[in-house]
């Protein structure tokens, strides 16, 4: 890729191949617009209902979205993690339709939602690569519906703990579990004791390590299988944990 002296080279939108077959002009102009931003555990970085200015996509760490109900509960949405975007969906609402927390220390790449507008009207090859990533956005929040209403107990757990695994990257040694027990069993609407019963029955089985807020992956397949996944085989083209489709 063409390589411009504002050095966001490495910038997630830049690793999704958003800006390739444009000219090193464009890129250089276009990556002027994105800027990097740290943010600490337990950090807002927007909340529900305030104007959707800027777009984010992460770039490390993890996000927990979360909404309000009538009653005053907060409902958690999900965890995201590198790789996903945040804050698209607030593009016809005008207002961010979630709250996103920093549940781990994050980076991510943020671009002004006039600035990626102006980007897209002009470069329609960047405009398909968009759409793309959305799409993907899309089919994974069908896949947590799809999960929520049909699959078993352990399929649910096991298709979260997969879930926390970045998109763009290996499988960790060990990754950041921010969740409480009873916060996973709200969001996947179980029990506590349920979710402890089946993490436990996983590090029984040698699947899984649990030590104190994190987990280790000790065997994807098994896992994906358990998640009610096809084993991801040699030669697939299919990351050993990701895509929960």
């Amino acid at each position: 890729m063409y390589s411009c002296e504002c050095q966001v080279g490495e910038c997630v939108l830049c690793e999704a191949h958003l800006f390739s077959g444009l000219s090193g002009e464009q890129v250089c102009s276009m990556q002027s617009l994105i800027f990097k931003r740290s943010y600490e555990a337990g950090t807002l970085l927007f909340q529900a209902g305030e104007p959707g200015i800027r777009l984010y996509i992460l770039k490390s760490g993890q996000v927990k979205l979360t909404t309000s109900l009538p009653d005053g509960r907060e409902q958690i949405l999900g965890v995201r993690v590198a790789g996903h975007l945040l804050g698209f969906e607030s593009v016809e609402d005008e207002v961010y339709p979630y709250s996103a927390q920093a549940v781990t220390p994050v980076e991510v790449c943020t671009i002004k939602f006039s600035s990626m507008m102006r980007v897209l009207e002009h470069n329609p090859e960047v405009s398909i690569k968009v759409i793309r990533l959305l799409n993907n956005e899309i089919e994974r929040s069908q896949a947590l519906i799809r999960d929520l209403g049909l699959k078993s107990a352990n399929e649910k757990v096991a298709s979260f703990i997969l879930s926390l695994v970045p998109l763009n990257g290996d499988i960790p040694d060990k990754i950041a579990l921010p969740l409480t027990r009873q916060e996973i069993a709200s969001m996947l609407g179980l029990t506590v004791e349920t979710v402890s019963r089946v993490m436990a029955e996983m590090k029984r089985n040698g699947i899984i390590e649990a030590p104190r807020g994190a987990v280790v992956i000790s065997d994807p397949q098994r896992l994906r299988i358990m998640a009610g996944l096809k084993p991801a085989g040699p030669g697939s083209g299919e990351r050993a944990v990701g895509g929960l489709r």
